[in-house]
């Protein structure tokens, strides 16, 4: 499959509208997740738009469209995403012109991400930023007067995400990265939302094809407590493998002869456990195979979908105990860490046959980083760091000295625009008034904080001189409670010690 740019894919198909579609049907019967194929037409669509085809060509790929659907069950999503294309296309086509070319949203400069970044950045990106945007985005709408649909509409997710990656201004390197198929595993990130980043981010590229989602890696999700594995079985899981035997998948997680004797001394034997691999489906074991090789093998089940029309996220996934084996009450189990988020046990359902477990969202999963050198003392920020935050302090300065935010706003590192009207807000309060109370300042200080966290992952901490040296000095004697001190510090890096929290000042907040 094809992962050039439009432009450049076209040139090398004879029949450019012919081969599109057939890029789209693939697409289509590869969607691990049917209910974002909405989002798939939407960015199929706007990267053709977003190259100046001519009337003649989306008359052929009308035309292409029309030969195609025939050929697809009725009632099926295949044939329901052509319809709503044709639909489009012909509506544009009515319209009696030419389709109008999208322009690129990007343009340079770029803002890249080392490659050894892009993991935890893409985790906080679906887990942390998003929910928060989306929320904003639908209340909007909702303010709008449209009315509100069921769940999170996937346009919508799709819509957010769009903003986001044009707002941060990524370098086309750091898109491409993203659409790497080994980078995340599901424990990290739900598989739809990664589909519907894919689509958005194929968009941007102006690509209409990528390597599909791996079914591997996988996690362990659990482990039943009367489950005779070994001590180390998390260590056999790493050499686990996916097989296809007489057209079915499996996956074998191999063991050794004293692990497969161990388990079989049991009785009875039991290996209940659970995996969920990186296309969603949870799969439990089915034998035990003893022979040139000792296996435990793995089939699949259904694919795990999250339920966000309650107010908590809830997820139901298959659990390997049976209810013949409690004397009492079923008992509470988790939590459990999947798909970037922590579960606990809300309620069983049992039929007698299988047992399922309906989880309710506890915590987004925190994302461990290696600490940054340069918060050992090493200067090791590449240069583009700092020109990036001695930009935003030289705007901070003159926004402040003119009483205006047009200095700010007006900051070629589009990306810092955000927190430098957080910080200029916040300067502004500070600089202007004596009697700023504790919880107006620290309402400021929040915002800062939230559009400090939006570039850490790539610019880090703020640094402490990009304050005016006037608001430094009238922070700096201001009798801050522990609160607002630990709010600085998740802002700002080489605190003044007036400023620095203590470790006994600094309140237990919770998970």
């Amino acid at each position: 499959m094809s992962r050039l740019a439009v432009p450049h894919w076209i040139s090398h198909n004879g029949n450019e509208p012919e081969s599109a579609v057939d890029t789209l049907l693939l697409r289509i019967r590869q969607r691990l997740y049917p209910e974002t194929l909405p989002v798939l037409a939407s960015c199929w669509l706007k990267t053709l738009c977003s190259h100046n085809h001519s009337r003649a060509w989306w008359l052929q790929l009308k035309a292409t469209v029309d030969r195609t659907i025939p050929q697809e069950p009725p009632g099926t999503l295949t044939r329901e995403v052509l319809l709503n294309v044709r639909e489009w296309t012909e509506g544009a086509l009515l319209a009696g012109r030419e389709i109008p070319s999208i322009p690129h949203p990007i343009d340079a400069p770029y803002r890249p991400i080392p490659q050894e970044r892009i993991v935890p950045y893409l985790c906080r990106l679906l887990n942390e930023w998003l929910p928060g945007q989306l929320a904003a985005l639908l209340v909007e709408e909702e303010q709008s007067g449209r009315p509100p649909e069921p769940g999170i509409p996937v346009l919508a997710v799709a819509k957010t995400l769009y903003r986001m990656l044009v707002r941060e201004r990524l370098s086309p390197e750091t898109l491409e990265m993203f659409l790497a198929p080994e980078l995340l595993s599901p424990k990290l990130v739900y598989p739809a939302d990664l589909e519907i980043l894919r689509d958005v981010v194929l968009g941007l590229l102006g690509r209409i094809s990528a390597d599909p989602l791996p079914v591997m890696p996988f996690v362990l999700l659990g482990c039943a407590p009367d489950a005779a594995l070994p001590t180390v079985f998390e260590d056999c899981l790493t050499s686990a493998s996916l097989e296809r035997v007489d057209g079915h998948e499996e996956i074998h997680v191999p063991l050794t002869d004293a692990d497969a004797i161990q388990i079989l001394t049991h009785d009875p034997v039991r290996i209940g456990s659970v995996l969920v691999t990186m296309d969603g489906r949870a799969w439990q074991p089915w034998r035990l195979d003893r022979g040139n090789r000792n296996l435990i093998v793995y089939t699949p089940g259904e694919r795990l979908r999250i339920d966000f029309t309650a107010d908590h996220a809830k997820l139901t996934t298959p659990w390997p105990e049976r209810p013949s084996s409690w004397p009492g009450a079923p008992p509470e189990r988790g939590p459990f860490q999947l798909f970037g988020r922590e579960w606990h046990t809300a309620s069983w359902e049992m039929d007698g046959e299988s047992t399922l477990l309906h989880l309710t969202f506890s915590r987004t999963l925190p994302i461990v980083e290696a600490q940054r050198r340069a918060d050992a003392g090493e200067h090791s920020n590449p240069a583009f760091i700092d020109m990036g935050w001695s930009e935003l302090e030289s705007a901070l300065a003159q926004s402040v000295l003119h009483n205006s935010l047009d200095p700010i706003e007006r900051m070629r590192r589009a990306e810092l625009i955000p927190l430098g009207r957080a910080l200029y807000a916040l300067a502004e309060s500070v600089h202007g008034s004596w009697l700023l109370l504790a919880k107006e300042l620290d309402t400021r200080l929040r915002a800062a904080r939230y559009h400090a966290a939006g570039v850490a992952l790539v610019y880090g901490r703020a640094p402490w001189r990009i304050f005016p040296t006037a608001v430094q000095a009238r922070l700096s004697k201001k009798r801050l409670n522990p609160a607002s001190l630990e709010l600085l510090a998740d802002i700002f890096s080489e605190l003044p010690p007036s400023l620095t929290p203590h470790r006994s000042d600094v309140p237990y907040r919770a998970a």
